[in-house]
């Protein structure tokens, strides 16, 4: 699956993460509205309705009072407006009975209605007693009929408000339900969401942000020249991960059959110019010393600067032939044990002539905690340290200090530390980190950059580097420069020498 699909799946399944708990909270709130809307709807007419059911109730049970105490006073018995008063309240009464019947509230209604037949019936018939003038059969059917029905009317009327409170409290407690509810799924499908939410990251992670850290690991490898990085990711992927880690194998590959490419002809073309050189070397030699005739003195001066360009042309096949090795993995270390203090020595006795010469305060420091011998190959060490000192005294002006440190490392695994420490011209801080770098020459007043080949630091990091040791520098513009090299008591590994 490529990636462009599966970062599709992974927004497309987040989005249904997100949307499934907001359908379910929009149904959730759909549910509560239709609960406010009973609340606020059918269960507030009911207890309206009831309330003026109760007021038309009393004010028939009134009006129909007026009409009996009426209806005993013949002056007034045949008076109309009585009974339409009367008819009116039962019309209205009658009214709110059937609105409440109509919502809802039923079997509460039920007793209400039957008790509201009866009273109609009782009423009904004393209004026909009253119109045959039987005033005295119709008060005995008011107190026989018609009040009880009264009185049973009025009861009805509890059952039916009870009714309309519970409806409210079964609502009240729906909502109560639903809201729980909705809280509890909610921080269930929270929880849920999180969960998946840490899946799927974790599964972006090791599909893509692991792979482009992987890869952009051997890149910074291939960047520091080991080209036999192996990446954590398999090249027969089917996505563009896969076409990567194809396409960065290939160029390590390549990378790495250019690299030694180039260290073979280096080494190849640096043998070969030995030959020569040495011919070249040898008649300069005899053309001095008058083998094949007189030589002038300008003559002389030619040749010995003929064989001055020859020895230095010498040299920097020598350094190309080590950078060459190094790189090849092949550099030549005759690890042997030797003395260190004799070692350190015999560079303030090598360098006192020069010191002198330049008025420079020039001495070796050796701490009271420094082993007696380590292992490694003294002939290139002794070519670290004196490239380092020779480099002090090439920047260091007149009446300026050089001092060769040697101590335990605190901190450290068993080994030494050596510093050589001048106070010289120094190096600009933005041209420090590329000093060990192959044929790179600082600039400075003191001396030329055509003076030097710009390999004598990067081969003496790659004999430190060859013993297992380490070196740095730090350098201050006018002040100076400290070369730190730590080398353990013994290297790891052995190169094989050629």
């Amino acid at each position: 699956m490529k990636l462009a699909q599966r970062l599709t799946l992974t927004i497309v399944a987040i989005t249904v993460i997100l949307v499934a708990p907001t359908i379910y909270g929009l149904s959730a709130l759909q549910a509560l509205r239709n609960v406010a809307y009973n609340l606020s709807t059918r269960d507030a007419v009911g207890a309206l309705t009831l309330g003026r059911l109760q007021t038309a109730f009393r004010e028939l049970e009134n009006q129909e009072r007026i009409f009996i105490a009426l209806a005993s006073t013949s002056e007034t018995r045949d008076d109309p407006s009585s009974l339409q008063r009367v008819m009116a309240a039962l019309a209205s009464v009658d009214s709110e009975v059937q609105t409440l019947k109509e919502g809802g509230y039923e079997p509460a209604t039920g007793p209400a209605e039957a008790a509201w037949v009866r009273l109609q019936q009782a009423i009904t018939e004393e209004q026909r007693l009253v119109r045959d003038s039987l005033v005295a059969e119709a008060d005995a059917h008011r107190e026989n009929v018609v009040d009880p029905a009264f009185r049973a009317m009025d009861q009805a009327f509890d059952p039916i408000g009870e009714a309309i409170n519970t409806a409210g409290e079964t609502q009240v407690q729906l909502a109560q339900t639903i809201a729980t509810r909705a809280a509890t799924t909610t921080l269930v499908a929270l929880a849920f969401s999180l969960m998946i939410a840490v899946l799927i990251g974790t599964w972006t992670g090791r599909n893509l942000v692991r792979p482009v850290s992987e890869l952009r690991r051997g890149m910074a490898g291939v960047a520091e020249g080991d080209f036999e990085q192996e990446l954590e990711i398999s090249s027969h992927r089917p996505d563009e991960i896969g076409d990567l880690a194809r396409s960065f194998s290939l160029m390590a590959e390549d990378l790495a059959a250019l690299d030694r490419l180039k260290a073979e002809f280096v080494s190849v073309a640096s043998h070969e110019l030995k030959t020569p050189l040495s011919v070249i070397r040898g008649y300069v030699s005899l053309l001095r010393d008058e083998v094949y005739g007189d030589v002038t003195p300008e003559q002389k001066k030619i040749l010995g600067s003929v064989g001055d360009q020859t020895d230095r042309l010498g040299r920097l096949i020598q350094q190309l032939l080590d950078v060459s090795r190094f790189e090849a993995g092949v550099g030549r270390l005759d690890v042997k044990s030797f003395d260190l203090r004799h070692f350190l020595d015999e560079f303030e006795v090598s360098f006192e002539a020069l010191a002198v010469q330049n008025e420079i305060d020039f001495h070796v420091s050796v701490g009271g905690d420094l082993p007696e011998s380590i292992d490694g190959d003294s002939d290139r060490l002794n070519e670290v340290f004196g490239n380092l000192l020779a480099n002090a005294f090439k920047f260091t002006p007149r009446g300026g200090r050089i001092i060769l440190r040697a101590g335990s490392v605190p901190g450290r695994e068993p080994g030494v530390g050596i510093e050589a420490s001048d106070t010289g011209v120094g190096i600009p801080p933005e041209q420090l980190p590329r000093i060990f770098e192959k044929f790179y020459q600082v600039d400075n007043e003191v001396q030329p950059r055509s003076l030097g080949t710009g390999l004598g630091l990067a081969i003496a990091k790659e004999i430190v580097e060859a013993h297992g040791g380490t070196i740095t520098a730090e350098s201050t513009v006018g002040k100076g420069t400290s070369f730190r090299v730590f080398l353990p008591l013994q290297p790891p590994v052995v190169s094989a020498a050629d």
